[in-house]
């Protein structure tokens, strides 16, 4: 497996606070993680660059246990990680990040979330959203509360119930089987804000993985840039 990956700070931003990182294995094996910052000016940049660095650390020291315990165990290492960065700075108390831990095995996928960043599986006819966006949006949604053009079209779209660093840092956690010619999207809600669901199929499906991950940056700016825009592409 192959991955790549592009971030862009948008049209709105002062800086960029996503941060992604990908490790390739000699098994031909490959780690990916997508963070999305939060906390302020600058505690939002230095929690999601902390985890992912952290995640790829314990992951990588770590080889003998199985693959869930790997990632389940890494992710809780990064937000050990962010709560002793907050607890030694006292210039950013509250800091967190989204994070998006996806490795693939084979024709295994093994994917963990915690917070609104979101994995994806693009197979031959078909875009499969593979997480649950942890946020309040998405609980009025699946409540019947609101419906997927109110979840759309609202402006609480980034309050999110889970984070690294925060109260709430579980992740959820997904094993399924892949095809070889199926891809793997892992983004930020800045793309995804920006682009919906068919948009993103349509632009994996009719270019190259490389150009992809340019158009997918490129048309999310176009259709606002509102915030950082972060996609890393498996394939």
């Amino acid at each position: 497996m192959k991955a790549i990956f592009k971030s862009d700070i948008g049209k709105i931003r002062k800086i960029n606070q996503d941060w992604a990182e990908i490790r390739n294995f000699q098994d031909n094996s490959c780690l990916v993680i997508v963070c999305d910052g939060i906390g302020g000016t600058s505690g939002g940049e230095v929690a999601s660059k902390a985890a992912a660095f952290e995640v790829c650390d314990y992951f990588e020291k770590n080889q003998k246990l199985e693959i869930k315990s790997r990632i389940l165990e890494s992710i809780k290492s990064a937000n050990d990680k962010i709560l002793q960065i907050a607890k030694s700075d006292n210039k950013i108390p509250d800091l967190g990040t989204t994070c998006v831990v996806t490795f693939v095995q084979n024709n295994d996928l093994y994917v963990a979330n915690v917070g609104d960043s979101r994995a994806y599986l693009i197979s031959e006819n078909k875009i499969k959203q593979i997480t649950c966006d942890h946020s309040v949006v998405n609980e009025l949604l699946m409540q019947g509360k609101i419906t997927s053009d109110e979840a759309q079209n609202s402006n609480n779209k980034n309050i999110i119930t889970r984070a690294l660093g925060c109260s709430n840092s579980t992740p959820d956690f997904y094993e399924m089987n892949i095809k070889n010619n199926d891809k793997i999207l892992i983004c930020t809600d800045g793309l995804t804000n920006c682009l919906s669901n068919e948009e993103i199929y349509d632009i994996l499906t009719k270019n190259s993985p490389e150009k992809a991950i340019d158009v997918l940056i490129n048309n999310a700016n176009q259709n606002g840039g509102t915030d950082n825009i972060t996609a890393a592409l498996i394939f």
